[in-house]
């Protein structure tokens, strides 16, 4: 799940474009170091830990709300429009100008739009064909348990 959050963080045209942010140092993708994208997989990743020990520990008496797969199948089409949308943008093509960016660096806006639209597909439209096969192969309707029924027992040694 981080891996997929941190798909966000590889669009290059708000620092190479747009001139939004510069790292100092640089690093091997279009001038972001490894270093930015270790450390946006650590906080997503530590935020969803949190998440996940809140929900363990807190009381379960309550049931479990079910959800037609409507529900979840406008987070998968959104998610779905989102990873669409650089790859489209790709295809369909548009001038190709030179870009140079605050640190100096001349970049082709093609290549820009190419790499985001690679990541892309390997990131969120990825994300996306998973969610989607398993929301097809989900059963229709779930029948109610409780809360406490829903989180895996411990077992104690």
């Amino acid at each position: 799940m981080p891996a997929s959050r941190c798909s966000w963080e590889s669009i290059a045209a708000g620092s190479k474009v747009q001139h939004q942010w510069i790292w100092e140092q640089g690093g091997g993708y279009f001038g972001a170091p490894l270093t930015n994208y270790l450390g946006w997989f650590f906080t997503v990743y530590l935020f969803l830990q949190l998440f996940a020990l809140f929900v363990r520990f807190r009381p379960g008496k309550e049931t479990a709300r079910t959800f037609p797969r409507s529900h979840y199948a406008q987070a998968v089409l959104t998610y779905a429009v989102m990873g669409l949308t650089p790859v489209l943008t790709f295809v369909i093509g548009g001038s190709n100008s030179l870009v140079t960016d605050a640190a100096g660096v001349v970049w082709q806006t093609r290549s820009i739009a190419e790499s985001v639209a690679i990541v892309s597909i390997y990131t969120m439209l990825f994300a996306v064909a998973i969610s989607a096969v398993k929301l097809i192969q989900a059963p229709a309707t779930a029948p109610e348990r409780s809360a406490q029924e829903a989180t895996p027992a411990i077992r104690e040694a």
